[in-house]
């Protein structure tokens, strides 16, 4: 008999491979072709209405971009982004589960500190952890979420965006600079299982011909109480989640001012509080967790954005963001009787920018910022580091009939000060990037493109200065990564109206050298963080999107995301770990999403699913995580009444009550239900 507990999971190898096989058939079976190419988007011209409402095809991109339009995000229905970006493809959401659960994003295996994250065009960061919990940040007011892998092609842009592995970008829809004429409002409820509720408000009210203010808020209640089943051996226990509670509220304040030179100034206030309970692990029935987190984040940021001439465009930000972080745990083992850490985390930001066109045929590009972070804790002996950032990167741009050629390089330099212990090496590093893009033809519907790039990661603050279970080590250096793509999209739209159809495939290889990893220094219960993975990434990514029409008052529209991948540890030839899969990297992974347009009606059907993947670094069968799919539906109804829209949709998620988890021994909810109204004038 196993002693060791396991959370029942239907075996999912066979099913993930027949599902993907029927998803595959069923989306190439639709005919016809798609969406048609604009060829302006490198324009300095247009630069300046890069938060207009202009829809660009993701598919002409030369560097793989994935979009969920605000259209898709309604489909969805995600709380948060979060449950948007797990429909895309090479994407791991590292959920702990229920509403309340850390959600953390890795894209390509390169892992959560190489993921940028960008809100309305200023990166959101976090040097404490390298990573952002994305479940701080609401779906109801984005107009747009976006993964761009290697750089974003639009230019000006900040050089702390060309930082990461890859850029996961959302903007909100206040910022719509083509719209001031009338005041527009919004009110939202959301109520489902395991006590959910979710209200939310919004109001854009015009204050002349070219300026507007708007606001919005939404708080989350969630007992998060779900049930679920734990197997160990020939014993099995229901039961429901505890401590996976939340109560959150997050609202904004934006300006938006249009001046009469087509000059834009954005300015947001943005702030989040919460309180919640973290759920543990559930090993040999147990269940006890009394580990609870409280945040409290606040920035106000700015862009300026400026046509200068007919060939030159300038782009000023700047940001100050604070975060506070409380965490406790009663349960502890110190003499202090337990936890209760309190990290305080500032940081002031600038940049400036400037794109300039050269010529028919060329842009080039520079762009130069600093940022100053800085964390104190209530921990006796902190570090209470301050890091001083600086970013500088240019770039060039090509792009005629046949050819686009973009090429980037980047200047970092980080300085680590200390009030107390040893302070990191000062790092300056020169890193590279480089895509081509090729049509046969100006009219034809495929492009190949290929791009590669050079980037690092630095070590966190937790990664040097994290003093409870780890050795300092300030000789730790930064965690590098090369990544190849090969890819080719297939692109085009009927002359009048009927079906249109995209389709893009990539294949990738990333290398990973330096990786920071943590292993035992005097004992088990103390560890010291060091350089010494190396891994080695292979994958193919492949996405498909449909629309057509039946009649004149019924359409339909299909989307597919699929991951092969195989991420393995090429550290040590003498471990028993070398080239054994790393942990939490699925072979197969994917997404697909089917909705039914008729009259004022609408109906849905989603997919996520997943293959095994392994918890440990050994690939032994006592680590593997069994492959899970979820399923949803879902339908809406929309009326028009004295003026405004109302749209009442109900919801099925994880329809065949899947019971299994994403990472080892969190189990994530069962069947659940939600019910929204939403009215608004827009």
């Amino acid at each position: 008999m196993s002693l060791r507990p396991k959370i029942y999971c239907i075996p999912g190898a066979k099913r993930v491979r027949r599902l993907l096989f029927i998803l595959l058939i069923h989306s190439l079976c639709f005919p016809s072709l798609f969406a048609q190419i604009s060829s302006d988007s490198a324009k300095v011209l247009h630069a300046v209405q890069v938060l207009a409402e202009k829809k660009q095809n993701p598919y002409a991109a030369i560097t793989p971009v994935q979009v969920l339009d605000h259209e898709a995000l309604e489909q969805i229905n995600a709380e948060t982004i979060a449950g948007a970006a797990k429909y895309f493809s090479g994407v791991l959401i590292k959920d702990y589960g229920g509403v309340g659960g850390l959600k953390t994003i890795s894209v390509r295996s390169l892992g959560g500190q190489n993921t940028g994250l960008v809100y309305d065009g200023i990166t959101i960061a976090d040097q404490q952890t390298g990573q952002v919990d994305l479940s701080k940040y609401s779906a109801a007011f984005v107009q747009r979420l976006e993964l761009d892998q290697a750089n974003p092609q639009t230019i000006p842009m900040p050089a702390r965006v060309y930082a990461s592995a890859s850029v996961l970008s959302f903007t909100s829809n206040t910022f719509n600079t083509t719209n001031f004429s009338h005041p527009k409002y919004l009110l939202g409820m959301e109520a489902g299982s395991f006590g959910l509720w979710q209200p939310y408000a919004g109001l854009y009210q015009p204050l002349g011909k070219n300026m507007v203010l708007s606001a919005n808020g939404m708080a989350i209640w969630s007992e998060g109480n779900y049930p679920y089943t734990v197997e160990n051996g020939m014993f099995s226990k229901k039961t429901n989640r505890i401590n996976s509670d939340l109560r959150a509220f997050q609202g904004e304040i934006n300006f938006v001012n249009r001046f009469s030179d087509s000059a834009t100034l954005q300015t947001k206030i943005w702030g989040y509080g919460s309180e919640r309970g973290l759920p543990g692990s559930i090993i040999y029935f147990n269940d006890i967790s009394v580990q609870r987190l409280e945040d409290k984040n606040l920035f106000i940021q700015s862009r300026y954005l400026k046509k200068l001439n007919a060939s030159t465009s300038l782009l000023i930000s700047g940001k100050y963001s604070t975060l506070y972080t409380r965490y406790t745990d009663p349960n502890f083992l110190n003499n202090a009787g337990g936890l209760d850490d309190r990290y305080s985390q500032q940081e002031i930001y600038g940049s400036a920018a400037l794109s300039h066109r050269l010529g028919s045929y060329f842009q080039g590009s520079f762009s130069s910022d600093i940022a100053s972070t800085y964390l104190s804790a209530n921990i006796s002996n902190f570090a209470t580091p301050t890091r001083l950032s600086l970013w500088n990167n240019i770039g060039i741009q090509f792009a005629q009939s046949h050819w686009q050629v973009n090429a980037s390089l980047l200047n970092t330099n980080v300085h680590d000060v200390t009030k107390t212990g040893a302070t990191s090496t000062n790092i300056n590093k020169f890193t590279p990037a480089f895509a081509l893009g090729y049509k046969p033809a100006v009219s034809s519907p495929f492009l190949f493109r290929f791009f590669y790039k050079d980037i690092f990661r630095m070590p966190t603050f937790n990664d040097l200065y994290y003093t409870y279970i780890t050795n300092i080590n300030p000789k730790l250096l930064p965690e590098y990564s090369s990544q190849y793509d090969l890819g080719l999209t297939y692109s085009k739209s009927p002359s009048s109206g009927g079906t249109q159809f995209n389709i893009s495939v990539d294949g990738y290889y990333n290398q990973i050298k330096d990786k920071i990893i943590a292993i035992p220094s005097q004992n088990l219960f103390i560890w010291t963080m060091t350089n010494l993975g190396k891994v080695h990434i292979w994958g193919v990514d492949l996405n498909g999107q449909v629309n057509g029409r039946f009649s004149s008052v019924t359409r339909w529209s299909a989307r597919l995301a699929y991951t092969w991948q195989q991420a393995l540890d090429y550290t040590d030839p003498t471990s028993s770990k070398y080239k054994n899969e790393i942990p939490y990297t699925p072979n197969n992974s994917g997404s697909a999403l089917a909705v039914l347009y008729y009259k004022n009606w609408s109906a849905g059907y989603s997919l996520l699913f997943s293959g095994n993947r392994y918890a440990l670094g050994e690939n032994d069968p006592s680590n593997l995580v069994a492959g899970w799919d979820t399923q949803d539906v879902f339908m809406s109804w929309q009326v028009q009444l004295h003026g405004f829209q109302t749209t009442i949709k109900g919801e099925v998620n994880n329809l065949f009550n899947e019971q299994y988890d994403v990472i080892q021994y969190y189990p994530m909810p069962g069947r659940s239900y939600k019910l929204s109204i939403i009215i608004n004038n827009i």
